[in-house]
């Protein structure tokens, strides 16, 4: 330590006297540069002294003036420029002349001028020097050296504002009075050439009377450039004997702002020859430069001192810390070569035990050393003392706990496990141990260390608990779209149903516009709700695109034929362009894409007045192989605003909000072409201007297709069933039943109908049938019951699926039970006819029969009022049973008669009591269940539900 401190004390030495030969190396450049400012200062002052006193001779010898030069001035009105030679600049001469007092008067200034121009000629050029001479009245001015500019400059200004401008800073004491010294006067603008300029000036004086003020003006740059320096963190200042500030020159001033500096040069005393002044870290030196007493200072702080010796301190002290360093180095291998071994191991035992005891009683988990097998405790840390001390509901202590997981002889792997342990309180304790077997101080010991686990498994069990709700809830949604499609669908199948029949008969022309309106209606309700599930289908990845060969040049004649009859009922023109080079055949789902071509021929030609659409089909680069196919589909409508556009394929977002008002929608048919292309890989933007139409424009990259396409038959022949066709319809609402009754007699078929699976088996082994028709969700045995069994009876009927909702998991188990295909409903008489085609291989017949009735309002039909009457008498009085025995064991089939009972009376529009059936099927999800508020409900429902049968009893 010794040696270090001497070496610190040296390096401090050395430093000290670095600043010291640093400072007076700066102080000696301060007083070279106050020097050669003293002396510009003072060549200067001793020109203006010898001038002054050469005119003071001059006017003292008084001759007049030359007459010549007199009738100039006279004639020039006391204006004129006098120049005795070509070397010097001339001497512009202004008098102000007035009646009281002649050019004539200023006959000895002339003389004067024409003195001065030639005596201080010399002077001007040599000092790079201007000047000018006034009257002590200030009504002569002479100025020298006159450009041509001034002189034309000042040509048109009297000439008492020209002395006016020259002399209107010079101080009055100045030029008043006996004058002997002279004053050098603060930088300002000098008048001759309009630039900052230090000027000097001096009054001639004869027998003690002033006669004339002589200013010298120099450039400021004359005396800065002794202010000058290359040294950072520096400021030098040229200040007046008030301590104000004339000249000046900031350099970098380091970490110290200039402000410190200046407030240092303001607490610097005045005094020549003395060396720096230190305050507050600044260095300040000042000295007198004139005759007026001004001051050059000089101000430096520690950053530019730091800035200028730092290599040389760096190395003076990096060769001190490497002497340090050597120094230590020997110390340190002198002190392992002498200190004794035993000494040396006996210390790092000792903080080793310190270190291990420290750790143990600080760590922020559960640490115990436990003697093995005894299982005393050797140490253990206050985690782990406070875990101990907890009351356990099986009194087994801890410690025992930890010891029961120690790992087998031998083993250097730790043994990990979780240990609950049950508290006197109810509650449960959750600890994660690890044990491992060692030694300590010659016995073998356990290591066991735990942490608690016990919030974490709370959390994992929430976690647990709010992934099981959010599939709860997941299902539910579901559920509900599945219950909701099935509702929707089920009475738009009877209304579509009996619209198309009644379609086929003859019916006045009134009532067939009606019936027209009412179709179209249903069909837009119906796009409705496909668009819907479709949506929610891709949302919740069930959507699944078909992989097959097609021609999309029959998707686009096939559209063009469906929407020209439209477009030319509002009298536009729909014109459909293809492009040659379109492959014959591409692998895709051509019903998707032809879901997108439909959606954006309907937009265009609904929000288009006048004008034309147009649909074409290209490619995006007829020179490559597998272009992207381009379809575009432009019109000359309404148009879109940019903002719009931004949420043109947002869920149910239309363009604006009057659109729907004005043109009807959900705004979910753009939303779902955007999620069509975009599970095929394309993309679809618009382009639009408010007034200007619209143009949509969908990329598809579809790979070509090696087989050739798929071709629907562009008619479909009238099916023509032979008679004894025999078909079984299995449904548990008895208005479905009579729908699919007068469907099947249209088409020239004879039916039988039951109301469950059980009641279809046991009639189909009486009677033969050629085709059986069942729904899928019936109380007891359902469709897929049903067609089990009878393909386990060998049964090779075809079978077909009557279902509101066909999600793909229900058309697999479809398939798995047997069933040969699935309608949903509304079920139209294209689609029976399209499936017996294909399942019977049975040509069409072009005369369909009418006989059937609308029964969505007015008296029902006999064959629809009397099951419908009978199936509520049944469900009422199955329901007042099942409660009057055991409601608690059967409310889920409490559940199901509601259910056909709620959808039975939406077919025939009774809302208000289906609505109570839905009232009644929440009442059975309440907990706990209310049997009294149920029943209450009951007995109000069976009176609305009979009194509104009997209101529209049949004619």
């Amino acid at each position: 330590m010794l040696t270090t401190l001497i070496l610190l004390v040296t390096t401090v030495v050395i430093v000290h006297s670095q600043l010291t030969d640093y400072l007076g190396q700066r102080y000696a450049e301060y007083v070279m540069r106050r020097t050669a400012l003293q002396s510009a200062f003072a060549v200067r002052e001793g020109a203006m002294r010898i001038s002054v006193k050469q005119e003071e001779y001059a006017w003292a010898a008084g001759p007049t003036p030359d007459p010549i030069l007199l009738r100039r001035f006279i004639q020039g009105n006391g204006r004129i420029t006098l120049q005795r030679t070509e070397k010097f600049p001339p001497v512009l001469v202004l008098s102000d002349v007035h009646a009281a007092k002649p050019a004539a008067a200023f006959a000895n200034y002339l003389r004067l001028a024409d003195e001065v121009s030639y005596q201080t000629g010399a002077y001007t050029q040599a000092l790079s020097a201007s000047g000018y001479f006034f009257s002590p009245e200030r009504d002569f001015i002479g100025i020298g050296p006159a450009t041509d500019a001034m002189r034309a400059q000042l040509q048109e200004i009297p000439a008492a504002t020209t002395i006016a401008r020259f002399t209107a800073d010079v101080p009055q004491d100045a030029t008043s009075g006996p004058q002997t010294d002279l004053r050098w006067l603060p930088p300002a603008t000098d008048p001759l050439n309009n630039s900052l300029a230090v000027r000097i000036i001096q009054t001639a004086s004869h027998d003690d009377q002033p006669f004339a003020t002589f200013v010298a003006s120099y450039p400021d740059q004359v005396f800065s450039q002794y202010l000058s320096t290359t040294d950072a963190g520096e400021i030098s200042r040229l200040l007046d004997s008030g301590g104000r500030s004339l000249l000046q020159l900031q350099l970098d001033a380091g970490t110290r702002p200039a402000t410190e500096l200046d407030a240092a040069i303001a607490a610097a005393p005045t005094a020549t020859g003395v060396r720096f002044h230190q305050h507050n870290g600044v260095f300040v030196a000042r000295d007198v430069v004139n005759a007026t007493g001004w001051q050059f200072v000089q101000a430096f702080n520690w950053w530019a001192i730091l800035s200028d010796i730092w290599p040389r301190l760096a190395v003076y002290a990096g060769a001190m810390l490497l002497a340090i360093m050597f120094t230590w180095a020997v110390l340190i291998w002198l002190d392992r070569k002498v200190f004794k071994p035993a000494l040396v191991r006996s210390q790092r035992i000792v903080e080793s035990e310190d270190l291990n005891r420290t750790m143990v009683a600080t760590a922020p988990f559960g640490l115990v050393l436990l003697a093995y097998p005894a299982g005393g405790v050797i140490l253990q840390n206050a985690v782990m003392q406070a875990y101990a001390e907890r009351p356990v509901m099986d009194d087994i202590p801890l410690h025992q706990r930890l010891l029961a997981l120690a790992p087998p002889a031998g083993s250097t792997v730790a043994a990990e496990s979780e240990v609950i342990i049950p508290l006197r309180d109810g509650s449960h304790s959750a600890l994660f141990a690890s044990v491992v077997r060692s030694r300590y101080q010659g016995q073998s010991v356990v290591l066991c260390n735990f942490s608690d686990i016990t919030l974490r498994k709370e959390v994992e069990r929430e976690l647990e608990a709010a992934h099981t709700a959010a599939n709860a809830a997941n299902a539910a949604k579901s559920a509900f779209l599945a219950m909701m499609s099935h509702e929707i669908r089920t009475p738009l199948n009877a209304i579509l149903g009996n619209i198309e029949l009644l379609g086929r008969g003859a019916l006045p022309a009134a009532e067939r516009a009606q019936l027209h309106t009412v179709s179209q209606s249903s069909n837009a309700l119906l796009a409705i709700i496909n668009d819907v599930l479709d949506f929610s289908k891709i949302e919740s990845g069930q959507m699944v695109l078909e992989l097959i060969a097609f021609d999309p040049r029959n998707i686009a004649l096939q559209a063009a034929g469906i929407f020209r009859a439209v477009a030319e009922d509002k009298g536009l023109a729909l014109e459909l362009s293809l492009d040659e080079t379109i492959a014959p055949a591409y692998v895709g789902d051509p019903n998707r894409i032809a879901q997108i071509v439909y959606n954006l021929l309907s937009n265009a030609i609904k929000f288009t007045a006048h004008g034309d659409v147009l649909l074409e089909m290209y490619l995006a680069d007829d020179t490559a192989e597998n272009a992207a196919l381009i379809i575009g589909v432009s019109d000359t409508g309404i148009g879109m605003t940019q903002a719009q556009l931004q949420g043109l394929f947002q869920t149910f977002s239309q363009a604006d909000a009057s659109i729907s008002r004005r043109y009807g929608g959900t705004g979910l048919g753009l939303a779902l072409c955007k999620r069509l292309t975009g599970l095929m890989g394309g993309s679809i933007r618009a382009v639009s201007e408010p007034g200007k139409g619209s143009t949509f424009i969908v990329t598809l990259p579809l790979p070509l297709s090696a087989e050739p396409a798929h071709h629907a038959a562009a008619e479909t022949p009238a099916l023509a069933i032979p008679q004894g066709f025999h078909v079984l319809v299995v449904d548990d609402l008895a208005a479905n039943r009579d729908l699919l009754r007068l469907q099947l007699l249209a088409l020239g078929c004879s039916s039988d109908q039951v109301e469950d699976g059980a009641s279809g088996l046991a009639l189909f082994a009486e009677r033969q049938h050629d085709l059986i028709m069942t729904d899928l969700n019936m109380p007891g045995m359902d469709g897929y019951t049903l067609a089990r069994s009878l393909r386990d009876q060998q049964v090779r009927v075809p079978i077909i699926a009557i279902t509101a909702h066909a999600s793909e998991t229900e058309r697999t188990r479809c398939s798995d039970a047997g069933i040969d295909a699935v309608l949903t409903k509304p079920i139209l008489l294209d689609a029976l006819v399209a499936t017996f085609q294909r399942l019977g291989n049975h040509q069409v017949s072009s005369a369909l029969q009418h006989n059937a009735a609308s029964i969505g309002k007015g008296p029902l039909p006999a064959t629809v009022h009397a099951p419908l009457l009978a199936s509520l008498d049944t469900a009422v009085r199955a329901i007042r049973s099942t409660l009057a025995e055991t409601p608690a064991l059967s409310l889920s089939e409490i559940g199901n008669r509601l259910h056909a009972l709620r959808g039975a009376l939406a077919f025939v529009h009774e809302t208000q009591a289906a609505d109570m059936c839905r009232g009644m099927e929440l009442l059975l999800e309440s907990h706990p269940f209310d049997i009294q508020t149920f029943t209450d409900h009951l007995d109000r429902f069976e009176a609305l539900a009979r009194a509104s049968l009997h209101a529209r009893a049949p004619a």
